[in-house]
């Protein structure tokens, strides 16, 4: 199991507690370049970055409340293979570089832009909110591009949105999907509580 970033989760044994609640315990929005509202899959940033997350939901904004605490999951395996052939042949064999967004201090990793599955062998966009430039291509054009496939692999046709239920508990694989937290105004107004585990995976290829 992987253990979380300081200040942003607490560790109770391998589960971490994922909350919207300020040091009073009253919820509030955190707005920032760190935040989970942004499209992300989980600690790229590490050499063997985790293949599975599970998250449980302990307390959640009550139906009717807004789209706020919603979890969306773009498919990147499905928004590969809607590429066109000439851009997944630009892209075959180029590298991401991701650093944690909390910390500038960390050494940056790379892996493939172009992810193949260990377990299916199918091709996957890796990328998101910690990815940074490209290797070996001048940054904004790598910036450029980043851009252009996280806006590709986030279209509405590759995305399924999670109304959490208290107890319901998700299961994803990171090495095929993207996700981000809903914000709202209802982020503001109640409370999330989210208890969450990752499974250590294997070097991307």
């Amino acid at each position: 199991m992987h253990g979380a970033h300081r200040g942003e989760e607490k560790r109770y044994g391998v589960a971490h507690v994922m909350s919207n609640l300020d040091a009073d315990g009253k919820p509030t929005i955190r707005i920032s370049k760190a935040s989970n509202y942004h499209w992300h899959t989980d600690k790229p940033y590490h050499p063997a970055p985790p293949m599975l997350t599970m998250l449980r939901a302990v307390e959640v904004p009550p139906k009717g409340a807004g789209r706020g605490g919603d979890t969306e999951f773009a498919n990147t395996a499905l928004a590969y293979d809607a590429l066109p052939d000439e851009t997944k042949r630009r892209i075959a064999a180029l590298r991401v570089v991701f650093r944690p967004a909390f910390d500038d201090s960390r050494p940056a990793i790379n892996h493939p832009l172009v992810r193949t599955h260990p377990d299916t062998g199918r091709k996957a966009l890796y990328l998101g909110n910690h990815s940074t430039h490209i290797l070996g291509m001048p940054e904004t054009e790598g910036r450029v591009l980043l851009d252009e496939l996280l806006a590709h692999a986030t279209q509405p046709r590759f995305v399924y949105v999670h109304r959490w239920r208290v107890g319901d508990l998700v299961m994803w694989d990171n090495r095929c999907l993207l996700h981000r937290v809903v914000v709202d105004a209802a982020m503001g107004q109640y409370r999330r509580v989210m208890h969450r585990s990752v499974v250590r995976g294997t070097v991307p290829i």
